[in-house]
């Protein structure tokens, strides 16, 4: 990976075809469209897994995230961002499920995002290695916890509008889905 002054982001239109591409620092978030991986990371428990984001994070700071993901980069699949930030961010390589993708916007963002879902398996997969510069922590949290938000947690909003999809079946994969 590219480091962070440095790296390109794949913009893409409303139909979600690549048009062009920009550095981080150009990118005009909430005004450009852009594609996101979201990896809804299971346990055999049927939890899911969800990172703490550290202080220093641009977008939301100290948020909890759902899903683990990330922007996707020039030239790279959906799939292949999706791995790279499961290694990055949780230091694991687990089989990852697609479950089709949406478009979400909101304060800051416009996004084509494509879910995953995986399970990670402490006894199968060793344990997690966190990324110091951008997960602070992780929990467990059941679905319906993450649904009702009993806590009043603040969740990432583009992740909790992924983990909907999923929740309320709004996303499916479907072979014309991008790679």
């Amino acid at each position: 990976m590219t480091s962070a002054k440095e790296e390109i982001i794949a913009l893409v239109d409303k139909e979600n075809n690549v048009i062009g591409e920009v550095s981080r620092q150009k990118m005009r978030f909430g005004v450009d469209i852009h594609r996101v991986t979201y990896v809804l990371v299971f346990t055999p428990q049927n939890t899911l897994i969800v990172q703490k984001r550290t202080d220093d994070k641009a977008f939301c700071p100290g948020y909890f995230g759902i899903t683990t993901g990330g922007v996707v980069e020039s030239g790279e699949t959906y799939e292949s961002c999706a791995t790279r930030e499961l290694e990055e961010e949780l230091g694991i390589s687990i089989p990852l499920t697609s479950q089709g993708v949406f478009f979400t916007e909101g304060e800051g963002y416009r996004i084509w995002g494509k879910l995953y879902t995986a399970c990670y398996d402490k006894r199968k997969h060793g344990e997690l290695t966190l990324q110091p510069k951008e997960v602070a922590a992780v929990e467990e949290m059941s679905v319906d916890f993450i649904l009702s938000n009993p806590e009043g947690l603040s969740f990432t909003p583009d992740s909790l509008d992924a983990f909907k999809q999923y929740a309320e079946k709004h996303t499916q994969a479907h072979p014309s889905d991008p790679l």
